[in-house]
C-alpha cells in the first residue's frame, strides 16, 4: 500500500530518511532555532515577537512529525481496509483478534489469519508500542538498548528455543532445493550454500557476527576445516555454543558487535571471510553504516562477506506494518533495520562493498517457519507446563503469522555475497565462482 503525504513523498521513504539522519536533522534545527533566537534578542517590537515565534515553530518540527506520521497511518489504514471490503465496524482488527486469542485461546488461529475477516488496521496496540518503545530504540539505538533487548529476544531459555528450532538450534532460514527436505537438511544445505558462496577453504579465518547457538560455526569448523570466531551478545547462546564446540577449535566470544574493535585478541590483518546471518536487523537503521564500516575494516581486501538479512517488500501493505510492530514488541525488540532490498544494497555500497550475488528466498523462510511451528505444536505440553498457556500462544501467533508474512512477501529474506569495492582480482574470482551453473541448454541460435 502506497501512502503519500501532501508533498507527494511516500511516507515509508520519509520515515527511513528521518530515522537515518535524525541526529543531523535535530542538530540543524537546533542551530537554526538558536540563530533565530539570537537575532530576536537584538530585535525590537513586533520583529522581536516574530523571531521568537519562528524559534517555536522550528523547535516544533520534529514533535509535529512524530505526531503527524502515526496519525496519517492510522487514518490511511482504516481507509484502506474500507476500500478493500473489510467489515471494520462488525469485526475487531486483526491485531485485536489475535491478542484475544493469545489471552483466551478462543477461535481457530488459522481462521483468524487466513479468513480475511479481520482488517490489519493500525490501532491502540500499535500506537502504544510506537510511542512508548519503538521511537526510543529507532531514534537513539544505543549499545545499552542492544543489551536490554537480548533477554526478551534470545535469553528466554535454551529449552524454549529447542522446542522451536529443533536440534540444529539454527535461528535463521533454511534452504529447500527440492522442497522435500527436513528442517535439519534445509539448515545443513543453507550452511553449505554459504560456505560455497564465500569459497570457504580449510584453514581460512572466519568471523561469524551474531553466531547464535553456533551451529554454523560448528559445521564450518568440523566439516569445512575453517578457523571460526563467533560472537553473540546472549549469555545463554554463548554458554550453549561453547559446550557444542568444546572438542573443536571454534572460538566463541560474548561480545557486542558494535564494540568489536575494542578486542585485542582478534587477528590484526583481518579475516579471510565474514558472515552475518539475520543479525544486522538489531543494529538499527541509525547505526547501520557504523556496523557495515566495522565489517569492512575487519575484512581482508581479498575477503568475502556473506550477509543474510530479513527484509520487507518495498510495495508494502498495512498487514506488513501491523505484523512488524507485533514482532518488534514481542519477538525481536529493537530490530528496526528490517528494510527493503534497495535500502540494504545502498547501505552496503555506501560502506564500500560491491554486491556480487543476491537471492530473495522469502518463501523458503516461510517453509522454515512452518517447520518451527510444527515443532512448537509438538512441544505444547512441555511449554505450557513451564511457561504458561499465554506465553505458548503468543509464540504460536508469532510463528503462524510469520509463516503467512514470509509466504506472501510481507517479510522476506535477502542473501547477499559481497566483496570490497575496487578489489579487481577478488571481484573476478568471485564472479567466476558465482556464475550461474546447470542452466538448461536448448541448442544454438546460429
Amino acid at each position: 500500500m502506497r501512502i503519500y503525504n501532501p508533498l507527494g513523498i511516500d511516507i515509508f521513504e520519509l520515515v527511513l530518511f528521518l530515522v537515518e539522519y535524525a541526529p543531523y536533522i535535530i542538530g540543524v534545527l537546533s542551530i537554526l532555532s538558536f540563530l533565530v533566537f539570537q537575532q530576536g534578542l537584538s530585535a525590537t517590537g513586533s520583529s522581536k515577537a516574530a523571531h521568537y515565534s519562528k524559534t517555536i515553530y522550528i523547535a516544533l518540527v520534529v514533535p509535529a512529525l512524530i505526531v503527524t506520521l502515526p496519525t496519517t497511518v492510522v487514518l490511511a489504514s482504516w481507509q484502506d481496509a474500507y476500500v478493500r471490503g473489510y467489515q471494520i465496524f462488525k469485526y475487531p482488527s486483526l491485531r485485536a483478534k489475535l491478542e484475544h486469542y493469545i489471552e483466551t485461546g478462543d477461535d481457530d488461529l488459522t481462521d483468524i489469519l487466513e479468513s480475511d475477516k479481520y482488517a490489519p488496521t493500525f490501532g491502540l496496540y500499535e500506537a502504544n508500542y510506537l510511542m512508548q518503545d519503538l521511537l526510543r530504540h529507532t531514534l537513539f539505538h544505543t549499545n545499552d538498548h542492544n543489551e536490554d533487548n537480548i533477554d526478551e529476544g534470545y535469553n528466554k531459555g535454551n529449552d524454549w528455543f529447542r522446542a522451536t528450532l529443533g536440534k540444529s538450534m539454527m535461528y535463521t532460514s533454511g534452504l529447500y532445493p527440492t522442497g522435500d527436505e527436513t528442517l535439519e537438511e534445509a539448515q545443513d544445505y543453507k550452511i553449505d550454500y554459504v560456505a560455497d558462496a564465500i569459497e570457504l577453504k580449510p584453514g581460512m579465518s572466519v568471523l561469524d557476527i551474531g553466531c547464535g547457538w553456533s551451529y554454523l560455526a560448528n559445521r564450518f569448523t568440523e566439516k569445512h576445516g575453517a578457523n571460526v570466531t563467533g560472537i553473540s551478545l546472549s549469555k545463554e547462546q554463548v554458554a550453549y555454543a561453547r559446550e557444542l564446540n568444546k572438542n573443536n577449535d571454534a572460538t566463541i566470544h560474548l561480545q557486542d558487535a558494535m564494540k568489536l574493535r575494542e578486542r585485542s585478541d582478534l587477528p590484526e590483518e583481518g579475516f579471510d571471510r565474514i558472515t552475518s546471518l539475520e543479525m544486522a536487523e538489531h543494529v538499527g537503521i541509525r547505526r547501520y553504516q557504523e556496523f557495515l564500516g566495522l565489517v569492512h575494516g575487519m575484512l581482508k581486501d581479498d575477503g568475502v562477506f556473506y550477509f543474510q538479512v530479513a527484509g520487507l517488500r518495498r510495495a508494502w501493505r498495512f498487514e506488513d506494518l501491523v505484523w512488524g510492530l507485533f514482532m518488534g514488541e514481542h519477538v525481536f525488540p529493537g530490530a528496526d533495520a528490517s528494510c527493503p532490498l534497495g535500502w540494504v544494497s545502498t547501505q552496503l555500497e555506501r560502506a564500500g562493498f560491491e554486491v556480487q550475488r543476491v537471492h530473495n528466498m522469502g518463501s523458503h523462510y516461510s517453509r522454515t517457519l512452518a517447520h518451527w511451528l510444527e515443532n512448537w505444536h509438538q512441544n505444547r505440553q512441555y511449554i505450557e507446563g513451564k511457561y504458561g498457556a499465554v506465553s505458548y500462544r503468543r509464540w504460536e501467533v508469532f510463528l503462524a503469522w510469520s509463516v503467512r508474512a514470509a509466504r506472501q512477501g510481507s517479510s522476506t529474506l535477502f542473501m547477499l555475497t559481497l566483496t570490497k569495492a575496487g578489489q579487481e582480482e577478488r571481484r573476478i574470482k568471485s564472479q567466476a565462482h558465482l556464475v550461474p551453473k546447470n542452466v538448461p541448454k536448448f541448442g544454438n541460435f546460429w
